[in-house]
């Protein structure tokens, strides 16, 4: 039989990516949502980590997070490649300099034959990337951290026979962290390995959370708790905000405060959402997060095409990245498109997998 799965933790990646989607929009309090949204996903990546017993189980591991963290990486980086010119011409893309007057925006080249395989080439090696899949950055993150953090685990497993790993896990993660604070002090972060060794004490707070448990609470006890959550983070956010794709953070310990603060204030919604209708649809939406993460800066163009016809923008303006039209209510559209039109997209694919898994298992 399927594993069930938690609704809880389904939700808390439902709100995760939610927010990832809101901080994208042109929504005015992006600054409080960088505190801590992809910081919880490391987290829950940590949470739902299990050491392997031996080397087959390592190796098992690894194959699963190149399936399901590299390969996605790289496909949609060659897809968004392979449509470049269809882009171009549909002015998704644009080769306009006139773009270049909008803030961090870029102009965009055709490409040829010997251009889409050499930048695969570059994808397979987690180097760069594209503007529509720019979000892949935390893919990237992911896969070096959930990697390297097993293989430590099970290096130290190897050399501590029958001893816990917790406190020598947390070492680990210790020094990376002040090697990740020194390269953002720096700037140095080739092949985003600057964004992986911060992000390795984020994913050690997520398996320390689940050593540590938690217990059960009444709802007026977690409303409680989620509001003073929601205080540390309004207290944190006078003082900075993160950017962990580009591994910019005040401080290591802000860093640290931050994260933890924010799953505590979305692991106590997520227990009140689970209590509500719109629980199970967050839950959906957690369980979509890749194609919405792939997809939701091209899911954007539909906002910003319907914006120009009724406006009478000019075309090249569809370009703008990541939205054109900002202040208020175009977060909210943004952000309906950015979500709906993956889940959508995401649906036909999640019911042909159902239906090969279930030939399979006959």
């Amino acid at each position: 039989m399927a594993k069930q799965r938690d609704g809880v933790l389904d939700a808390m990646r439902g709100i995760g990516i939610v927010l990832m989607v809101l901080g994208h929009s042109g929504f005015g309090g992006s600054d409080f949502i960088y505190l801590f949204h992809m910081a919880l996903f490391f987290m829950l990546s940590g949470y739902f980590f299990r050491p392997a017993g031996d080397k087959a189980a390592l190796g098992r591991f690894c194959l699963r997070r190149v399936t399901t963290l590299w390969l996605p990486f790289v496909a949609a980086n060659t897809a968004f490649t392979v449509c470049n010119n269809l882009f171009l011409r549909l002015n998704i893309l644009t080769g306009d300099a006139r773009i270049l007057d909008l803030p961090g925006n870029q102009i965009t080249d055709p490409v040829t034959l010997k251009d889409i395989v050499g930048r695969t080439v570059h994808w397979c090696l987690f180097d760069g990337g594209t503007q529509l899949g720019g979000a892949l950055w935390f893919v990237q993150a992911l896969f070096q951290v959930s990697v390297l953090y097993a293989l430590v685990e099970f290096s130290l497993r190897k050399a501590l026979p029958g001893r816990d790993t917790l406190t020598a896990q947390g070492l680990v993660a210790g020094v990376l962290l002040m090697l990740g604070w020194q390269a953002s002090r720096t700037g140095w972060n080739v092949w985003g390995l600057g964004i992986a060794a911060s992000s390795y004490s984020l994913f050690y707070l997520g398996v320390l959370a689940a050593r540590l448990g938690q217990p059960a609470r009444k709802a007026p006890v977690r409303v409680a708790i989620a509001l003073a959550a929601f205080g540390v983070l309004l207290g944190l956010g006078r003082f900075g905000s993160v950017g962990l794709a580009g591994n910019q953070y005040p401080g290591w310990l802000f860093l640290l405060a931050a994260s933890a603060a924010g799953w505590v204030l979305v692991y106590e919604c997520a227990h009140l959402a689970a209590l509500c209708p719109p629980g199970r649809f967050l839950a959906a939406l957690g369980r979509a997060t890749m194609p919405i993460v792939i997809l939701h800066f091209l899911s954007f163009k539909l906002v910003s095409w319907l914006g120009l016809l009724a406006t009478g923008g000019e075309s090249y303006l569809l370009a703008a990245f990541p939205v054109l039209f900002t202040g208020g209510a175009w977060w909210l559209a943004y952000t309906a498109a950015g979500l709906a039109l993956p889940l959508a997209a995401y649906q036909p694919y999640r019911m042909l997998k159902q239906k090969l898994l279930c030939k399979v298992r006959r």
